[in-house]
């Protein structure tokens, strides 16, 4: 069941960040959407919550990048064992790869 639950919430933070994007480009006020967010059918608390500290500049971590790559692996295995498709995850996977990488580049370049 975690990890059932995991891939939900992966690809809901995935969702999330992606329209908060288009959103922005396409110059919507995030506030707004936000809000809309809070009220359409496909609300959330998970997005909710996440939605508001994106808008706050607020990136404090709140499950690590490493834990739910591994956890995202897990996820693949256990759907592979069951021939359950989840293309979606893949997606998930190279993005916390590619963020996992830029953050120890960050770490390793001097002040």
């Amino acid at each position: 069941m975690k990890l059932v639950g995991n891939l939900i919430v992966a690809l809901e933070i995935v969702a999330l960040t992606e329209g908060l994007v288009l959103a922005e480009k396409a110059g919507l006020d995030l506030n707004t959407v936000m809000e809309v967010v809070k009220v359409a059918d496909f609300r959330s608390p998970l997005l909710v919550s996440n939605g508001q500290n994106i808008l706050k500049r607020d990136f404090s971590t709140s499950f690590a990048l490493k834990l739910m790559l591994k956890d995202a692996d897990l996820i693949e295995k256990f759907a592979g064992s069951l021939q359950s498709p989840i293309p979606a995850l893949r997606i998930v996977q190279k993005n916390l790869e590619s963020e996992l990488r830029l953050g120890s580049k960050k770490k390793t370049r001097p002040p």
